[in-house]
């Protein structure tokens, strides 16, 4: 199916998508992602204890399904479990672990150029 196929009327049927592989250092995983008025929306899905080795500078909002995970941040830090939202503002640096024990599995969008 092609994207404008599973965007229905402003949502996303993320029933229908093909997982791809999300590689990045220290959280490989797979991902179902699309791209709409200038957002990226993604269903993510890392494995347990990951730990993304960079530092991200890009602002995301998200949801957590499963599992638990770490936003590190330079001064802070902050646990998610499932059910919790989260707003990281772009340029502040940050970076995730995930627990050791199952799977972490969150929504996320964020802004991307036109």
């Amino acid at each position: 199916m092609t994207t404008s196929e599973l965007l229905l009327n402003g949502g996303i049927d993320f029933e229908q998508m093909e997982w791809t592989t999300w590689d990045k250092p220290g959280a490989v995983g797979r991902v179902k992602m699309c791209f709409t008025q200038n957002k990226r929306v993604r269903l993510l899905e890392l494995p347990p204890g990951f730990n993304e080795e960079n530092w991200c500078l890009r602002g995301h909002a998200g949801y957590v399904l499963q599992g638990e995970f770490t936003i590190v941040y330079k001064d802070r830090s902050v646990a998610c479990k499932p059910g919790m939202g989260f707003v990281i503002p772009d340029g502040d640096p940050h970076r995730s672990q995930g627990k050791n024990d199952e799977p972490t599995v969150v929504f996320v969008i964020d802004e991307v150029l036109a």
